[in-house]
């Protein structure tokens, strides 16, 4: 399914239903990480696993990515949380039950950062919002200076020439025909992530430069503002994305009280959406599940994924 946001751009929905589906079963919006899409291995074993407790699973596609790569003339990045708002709405117009919402990585920060802007009032509150009982972001990389100061580090070398690679080698189909992204593909090629964003993310989506993209789309000045139960797991040995973001002594985070509202699971071992258990197994799902069954009002059954590759 397409669903067109704003600028007229589109990002892909897909939708599994567990056996027995009726409006009341609860669902949950799997959003991917930065050159992921639905198809991605940790997106599947999502699905495969929500889908087998009962719930409703989609799983997005952001912008230029998936089955939305030829539908949009802009980047999507890590500001883009409207787009999960509309695919939230649209989940709720045609559902009663319980919403939930898993965002790993780039996605994680858009979904915190959509959330916190509705409990700051910056943006209108949704009628769907009093359904919304559960949140989880896995390593989101709320703080996005940091992370790019950390990216910068000459060790971080061959982490950034996977990441430029992969978005360079096949950017979203709209995107590679304008004519500000064609004249910045002739100048030389960024090294660093913190580059890629001064020379491609902040110009063509409309921002002065990298840092005043940092500033605007980094969900760690609405953490505060979340009014909806939040789980966020985050390793303290991610390479990607430094503890520091979550860091009581180091960032604002410290300064909110975790509640009920807001959890933080900070493991000693798990990289960047590891998080693998002695049985070589991740524990991210159930994990995650168990947060938000304390929330849930329906009792779910079971049912199976359909195909990863689907078309939309």
């Amino acid at each position: 399914m397409l669903v067109e946001v704003s600028q007229g751009d589109r990002i892909a929905l897909h939708i599994d239903e567990p056996e027995f589906a009726n409006v009341q079963t609860p669902t949950v919006l799997l959003v991917h990480g930065l050159t992921g899409c639905h198809a991605a291995p940790y997106m599947i074993r999502f699905a495969h696993y929500f889908l087998s407790l009962g719930y409703r699973v989609c799983r997005m596609d952001m912008r230029g990515f998936g089955a939305a790569w030829a539908h949009s003339q802009n980047l999507s990045h890590a500001g883009r949380s409207d787009d999960c708002l509309v695919a939230m709405s649209t989940l709720a117009a045609n559902t009663t039950g319980d919403l939930f919402a898993v965002g790993v990585s780039l996605g994680g920060n858009q979904l915190l950062r959509g959330i916190g802007r509705i409990g700051a009032g910056l943006d209108p509150q949704p009628s769907w919002m009093s359904r919304l009982s559960g949140v989880a972001a896995v390593c989101p990389p709320i703080d996005l200076k940091r992370c790019a100061d950390n990216m910068d580090r000459r060790r971080m070398r061959l982490y950034n020439h996977y990441f430029i690679r992969a978005l360079l080698r096949r950017p979203p189909k709209l995107v590679a025909q304008r004519a500000d992204f064609q004249a910045i593909m002739r100048d030389r090629r960024p090294k660093t992530l913190r580059q890629l964003d001064e020379q491609f993310t902040a110009p063509l989506s409309g921002f002065d430069d990298a840092l005043h993209y940092y500033r605007e789309s980094s969900a760690i000045e609405q953490i505060g503002a979340i009014r909806t139960p939040t789980l966020i797991i985050a390793s303290k040995d991610d390479p990607i994305v430094p503890y520091e973001c979550f860091s009581q002594d180091t960032c604002a985070l410290g300064n909110i009280a975790r509640t009920d509202k807001l959890n933080i699971l900070s493991p000693r071992a798990g990289g960047h959406v590891g998080f693998i258990g002695r049985d070589n197994r991740s524990w991210l799902e159930s994990t995650i599940e168990m947060f938000f069954r304390t929330y849930l009002s329906f009792q779910t059954g079971s049912g199976s994924i359909s195909s990863a590759t689907g078309d939309p």
